[in-house]
């Protein structure tokens, strides 16, 4: 089912859990209409939806900006994050990239080995003296696929996002629900969560404006992507 979800906006310890606990029981599961039925998920099924309802948002940009009547605006998905230092180094220094009012960013980690185990939204906004919403997507319940699941060290916080980033006031942030393309409890890489379009009023100078931060789904049709960007 996909809907605008109620949601909760906060500083970051709406995203704290000790979930971590409970997923070798999640792991045995290869479906999420069986995980879902499950004494173990029934048990956790509150914080779980409230961790994957939630919109986590801090201000760190200077509150007293020049005027602008341009908004320049980034895309990207950074790939988890786990090159961070790069990723920040980019957007303050490459040519292209930087003096950004807006970064629309996908793939961002909070609590995951193969990224050092950041809050990559978090630490990125105050790197770059930005206000910043943060929607998790997914809670991973293993490190990842491929070489990920090597990674030194284990999983903090387990999630996995998109997030907005503005010098300017971020208002209204909310996440609307979309469906997935596969089930995500099937195969070598479980999660619990839902794909979701993060969305926000920007209070611009030259006049407030709605952006969307969304990832849609690579395993899927493209008619089933059309289905997301109609419920978007």
């Amino acid at each position: 089912m996909a809907a605008e979800t109620a949601f909760q906006t906060n500083t970051p310890a709406i995203l704290e859990h000790e979930l971590n606990q409970y997923f070798p029981e999640l792991l045995k599961f290869d479906s999420t209409k069986e995980m879902e039925k499950s004494a173990v998920y029934q048990k956790i099924k509150r914080e779980v939806e409230q961790i994957l309802t939630s919109v986590a948002q801090e201000n760190f940009a200077p509150k007293t900006l020049e005027k602008s009547d341009v908004v320049r605006a980034l895309a990207w998905n950074i790939e988890r994050g786990n090159r961070f230092d790069g990723i920040a180094d980019a957007l303050r220094n490459h040519p292209r990239l930087k003096n950004k009012e807006l970064l629309l960013l996908t793939e961002l980690d909070y609590g995951m080995a193969r990224s050092g185990n950041r809050f990559v939204a978090r630490e990125l906004a105050r790197e770059l003296k930005l206000n910043y919403a943060f929607a998790p997507v997914y809670i991973a319940l293993q490190k990842g696929s491929g070489v990920e699941s090597d990674a030194p060290g284990e999983n903090t916080k387990s999630l996995h996002g998109l997030a907005i980033f503005s010098k300017y006031p971020i208002r209204n942030a909310r996440a609307v629900q979309l469906p997935n393309g596969k089930d995500k409890m099937h195969g070598k890489e479980k999660r619990l969560g839902y794909l979701r379009a993060l969305i926000a009023d920007i209070a611009h100078p030259a006049g407030e404006f709605r952006a969307v931060c969304v990832h849609l789904d690579v395993h899927c049709s493209r008619k089933h992507r059309q289905k997301q960007m109609k419920i978007i």
